[in-house]
C-alpha cells in the first residue's frame, strides 16, 4: 500500500467515527410531527430524540406543502476545505428554514453559514440540526 492511500484510509476511518451520531436515515417534518415520541436511530445504534418544540418552531417557518421535502435533521456541513468557522446547508428548504432562523431575507443555495452564527443556529435548534465533517 502507498503512503497516499494509507493515509487517504486513515482519514476516511477517523470521518467516519467523528460522523458516529449522523442518522442512518433521516425523516421529514411532516411524519415527525405525527409521533408520539419523535426520534431517529443514529449510526452508533443510539436513538436521537427530537423536541416537540423544534418541530413546531419549523412547521411555522415552513409552509406546510413543503413539510415533506424537510428532512430532519438538517445537515449543517463543516467543510475544513472552505476554511475554519465556515459551514453549509446545501438542501434548499433546509437552507430556507435557517435563514429565516438567521433573519436573513437574501440568501444564496447553498447557504453560507459563519462562526458566529452557528450558535444562534443551535440554540434554537440543538435537537434538528447536526454537523457533519468533511475533509
Amino acid at each position: 500500500m502507498e503512503s497516499n492511500d494509507y493515509i487517504d484510509k486513515l482519514l476516511r476511518e477517523e470521518l467516519r467515527i467523528v460522523n458516529k451520531h449522523l442518522p442512518y436515515k433521516r425523516i421529514s417534518l411532516e411524519e415527525l410531527l405525527k409521533e408520539d415520541i419523535p426520534h431517529i436511530v443514529l449510526r452508533d445504534g443510539s436513538v436521537h430524540l427530537f423536541k416537540k418544540e423544534e418541530l413546531t418552531l419549523l412547521s411555522n417557518i415552513i409552509p406546510k406543502e413543503k413539510w415533506s421535502e424537510l428532512k430532519l435533521p438538517i445537515i449543517i456541513e463543516a467543510n475544513l476545505s472552505l476554511g475554519e468557522h465556515i459551514y453549509v446547508v446545501r438542501e434548499p428548504i433546509a437552507a430556507y428554514a435557517i435563514a429565516k432562523i438567521l433573519e436573513k431575507e437574501d440568501y444564496r443555495i447553498p447557504l453560507i453559514i459563519y462562526g458566529k452564527e452557528l450558535p444562534i443556529i443551535r440554540k434554537k435548534l440543538r435537537t434538528t440540526t447536526t454537523i457533519v465533517f468533511l475533509p
